[in-house]
């Protein structure tokens, strides 16, 4: 709510101050554009194998622990004290470095996130760059977002979206 007055704000100034002058407002929808640009798509194959490889990791090292317990209840009442109580510290200790490891994977800012970032801000950033262009090239004013529903009607002549995905994925052919 509090964007969508901003944005009505903005507009209204840059109304107010283009009164004299032609503004040119055109938009996209970036969900369109994240769904067909292909470097999205490669990025998104890239980011599931990678935390499918975590996936993985992390269960293989809960069976480790789910096998070392079975140990310990089938074998404590023949082990020393002193065996047992080794068992049973060395399974805390996998127990400890597992929920680790997991923490360390889904927490905020953990390896999930972080490799989400990194694959997608050089995508986000061209996407800006191309945006930027375009409002040069054809001198527009301001270019809104769709996907965010702040638009209830847009003339389709104004739609950016299919010439976005064209230069970005065209970019993408010739490479």
């Amino acid at each position: 709510m509090r964007r969508a007055c901003m944005i009505s704000l903005a507009l209204l100034g840059i109304l107010a101050a283009g009164a004299a002058a032609e503004v040119r407002i055109a938009f996209v929808n970036s969900e369109v554009i994240l769904q067909e640009y292909k470097a999205v798509q490669g990025a998104m194959a890239t980011f599931n194998r990678d935390v499918e490889g975590w996936q993985t990791e992390l269960q293989e090292r809960r069976d480790e622990l789910d096998e070392l317990q079975k140990e310990l209840e089938h074998q404590s009442l023949m082990l020393s004290d002193e065996r047992r109580q080794e068992k049973e510290l060395e399974y805390q200790r996998q127990l400890n470095e597992f929920e680790q490891l997991k923490e360390s994977i889904w927490a905020t800012d953990g390896l999930i996130e972080q490799r989400n970032e990194e694959l997608l801000r050089p995508i986000i950033s061209r996407i800006q760059t191309v945006l930027e262009e375009l409002a040069t090239e054809d001198g527009y004013d301001l270019i809104l977002d769709a996907a965010d529903s702040n638009i209830l009607y847009g003339d389709p002549d104004f739609d950016l979206t299919s010439q976005v995905l064209s230069i970005l994925n065209g970019e993408e052919s010739s490479q």
